[in-house]
């Protein structure tokens, strides 16, 4: 069945965006797309089946790659699409200090010396390699790079390491990433003073789709978490820990087709739940510079969507939808709809959590929200209990004539659980947002009781 394999849009100034992909087809080659409003109009066959692809935009052209052939570059101004004849054979693609970069290798042993070369040696599994500044025709021999090579493992993904969401920048760093390590190369490409730095030998990024640029750091998935990084080469810290328990699930063949993207202050990601096979999971982070890193704030599971890439098309979020070719307008107000579904997707919050004073001499009692919901919403609630040790769910509708002046408020009681901690899990499927303003807990110890809300806003 045809796929999409990858999606890239070309911005342009005082232009339309150009949204592309890289399909599969059946019973042919993959091929290149451009979205022409209602569907996709081919542009290149291409000589590889079901290949892995990765592009980016450089100098109002758009370069390619799927890791068994040369470089591809596709000019949009004259239609016009070949490879580069000196170019090297690469998985991965991104631009630092004005030069086109590319890592990583697919090629098998025998194709890399049916291609003339020398086997490990001639294989870019474990190198990037880097063209001369605004020059993407000419790559010297020595702009290489060499990253703990003949260690197990290949570098899986390319990211430009800045304080902003931008990936350019007097402070930027290349990062390459294995499943299992992190590197860093520091100072200017080819130059005496570049020096290149492991800041980590257990995080690393199986997910290429995950890297994405943030207004704190760059962040990425890695093994069991979400990692984010800042230019001081230190170990990537770990906002992503407090919902550890996701990642781990993600099956072991799963974990390379993660994606992410960074899109009105949230870090959304979305991964293959425990045993399956396509991405039918995601994950928001809020990254607002007054919550964050302060609060850590995961809003999720939501489901209902098969996400194989997020991107920004005139303005909009779109996304691909997993083993398909279907694209999809999404995160759209009052059309809160499942992909290939009149249904409304399940929207889910998660606290972290939480204690009342005395709690651990007392029974938990009862536990509630106050927030803004639509008339009829339902809503389902669940309290865990010391991690797994006890839960309670129920539900609850919220009345007619409901409005922004007169929030709903739910209390739901008696519970009569001893509780050391309790985590407090929020789900709706309405067509609308729900805004939670607090969550409320009591505990009651014989004849005394003892309350807590909390006054964070958030909206999910």
């Amino acid at each position: 069945m045809a796929e999409s394999k990858y999606i890239h849009t070309l911005h342009r100034a005082g232009q339309d965006d150009r949204l592309y992909a890289w399909n599969t087809r059946d019973g042919n080659t993959d091929a290149f797309y451009q979205w022409n409003g209602s569907g996709w109009t081919i542009l290149w066959s291409l000589p590889g089946t079901g290949l892995i692809y990765d592009a980016v935009t450089w100098r109002e052209k758009v370069f390619f790659c799927d890791g068994k052939h040369q470089i591809w570059v596709y000019d949009p101004a004259g239609g016009t699409i070949c490879q580069l004849v000196n170019g090297p054979v690469v998985q991965y693609l991104i631009v630092h200090q004005d030069r086109l970069v590319g890592a990583g290798d697919a090629r098998t042993q025998a194709e890399v010396e049916a291609d003339g070369g020398t086997w490990p040696v001639d294989s870019n599994r474990d190198r990037a390699l880097f063209c001369e500044v605004l020059d993407y025709d000419t790559w010297t021999p020595n702009n290489f790079i060499d990253c703990k090579t003949g260690q197990g493992e290949v570098i899986s993904a390319l990211g430009i390491n800045s304080i902003t969401t931008s990936d350019a920048g007097a402070q930027a760093q290349l990062v390459i990433a294995k499943p299992a390590s992190i590197l860093v190369n520091n100072g200017t490409l080819g130059s005496l003073d570049q020096r290149l730095d492991v800041v980590s030998s257990v995080l690393g990024c199986p997910a290429y789709r995950t890297m994405r640029n943030t207004p704190h750091g760059l962040m990425f998935m890695s093994n069991g978490t979400v990692c984010l990084m800042d230019p001081s080469s230190k170990e990537p810290q770990q906002p992503g820990f407090l919902i550890f328990s996701e990642f781990e699930a993600i099956p072991a063949a799963q974990k390379a087709k993660a994606s992410a993207i960074f899109h009105n202050n949230m870090y959304k990601i979305a991964f293959a739940a425990a045993g399956g096979t396509t991405n039918t999971k995601e994950w928001w982070l809020d990254l607002r510079p007054p919550v964050f890193p302060s609060d850590n704030n995961w809003y999720g599971p939501h489901s209902g969507d098969t996400i194989l890439m997020w991107e920004v098309f005139n303005g909009d979020l779109v996304a691909a939808q997993q083993g398909t070719v279907s694209m999809w307008k999404v995160d759209v107000e009052g059309l809160w709809r499942s992909m290939g579904s009149a249904s409304a997707r399940t929207s889910t919050a998660i606290t972290g959590r939480m204690q009342t004073p005395g709690m651990k001499t007392a029974k938990l009692d009862a536990y509630g929200f106050t927030g803004v919901i639509d008339d009829t919403v339902s809503v389902t609630m669940e309290a865990d209990i010391d991690r797994g040790t006890t839960s309670q769910a129920d539900s609850w509708s919220a009345p007619n004539g409901l409005s922004s002046e007169n929030p709903a408020y739910s209390l739901i009681r008696p519970l009569r659980y001893p509780a050391h901690d309790v985590q407090v899990t929020m789900a709706h499927a309405s067509a609308s947002d729900a805004e939670i303003h607090s969550i409320y807990l009591r505990s009651r110890d014989r004849r005394k009781q003892s309350e807590k809300q909390s006054n964070s806003s958030q909206v999910d």
